[in-house]
């Protein structure tokens, strides 16, 4: 009987005998399997009952897409570059040390100029105070002490423009017995350095006289006294009216 190869129809005879019909049968895994170690014929793919199974590749972990640059370290220079890289360190260290030192010099002038203004514009004001009062009070009986005193508060050179003020004005204060009396109300200091003060003073001037009729008068005046510096003494420069 001749071999059948799987998927081959096989005559098949009628009720007569005489016609063949052919019919397709379908593989089985054994008959695939014999037929495949049959010599010389050609193998046949048969459907599996199973579906295939796919097989899932899982994906590679991500890799870093950037990696570190490696830090270079000191101890990695060579020696000339380690020395170099000293020198500049130190040089640079010198300068800013240079540098913080002469804005702390700086500063502290500064400091200590500014304290010393401060300082001077209230001596400056205590000795205007006493200037203003003294200067500008006198006493027709003792005319030469009240001038005196009061030439004491000014420099040498405002000392000689105040004589001839001091002459009118005492030779009025005889013809007409007249006193004053200068009280000093407010003191205030316009600008000023270590060595010159501006003030702006507040003085009241209560003046008797004949032409008064011996009763006081009050005079309320503002001035401008110029002060400086004398070594230890502030001394009027100046006496203006506002």
């Amino acid at each position: 009987m001749p071999r059948r190869i799987a998927g081959q129809r096989r005559p098949k005879r009628d009720h007569e005998g005489t016609a063949e019909s052919f019919e397709v049968t379908q593989a089985t895994p054994e008959a695939s399997e014999q037929a495949s170690e049959l010599p010389g014929d050609t193998p046949t793919i048969t459907q599996s009952d199973e579906q295939p199974v796919s097989k899932r590749v899982e994906p590679a972990a991500d890799q870093a897409s950037e990696q570190a640059e490696p830090e270079a370290k000191s101890d990695d220079l060579p020696a000339g570059s380690r020395s170099r890289v000293s020198v500049v360190l130190a040089s640079a260290l010198g300068i800013l040390l240079v540098l913080i030192m002469a804005l702390a010099g700086v500063l502290g002038v500064k400091a200590w100029k500014g304290k010393e203004a401060e300082d001077a514009r209230g001596q400056a004001a205590a000795a205007g105070r006493k200037a203003a009062e003294t200067a500008l009070s006198y006493d027709y009986r003792t005319l030469d002490k009240s001038f005196a005193d009061a030439r004491a508060t000014m420099t040498p050179d405002f000392a000689g423009k105040f004589d001839a003020t001091a002459k009118v004005a005492g030779e009025l204060a005889t013809k007409t017995k007249a006193t004053v009396r200068a009280e000093v109300r407010e003191v205030g200091v316009r600008d000023g350095d270590a060595d010159r003060v501006t003030l702006i003073i507040f003085v009241n001037q209560t003046t008797t006289s004949t032409i008064t009729q011996g009763k006081p008068r009050i005079d309320l005046n503002r001035t401008r006294f110029t002060m400086v510096r004398n070594g230890d003494q502030w001394l009027v420069q100046e006496i203006a009216g506002l």
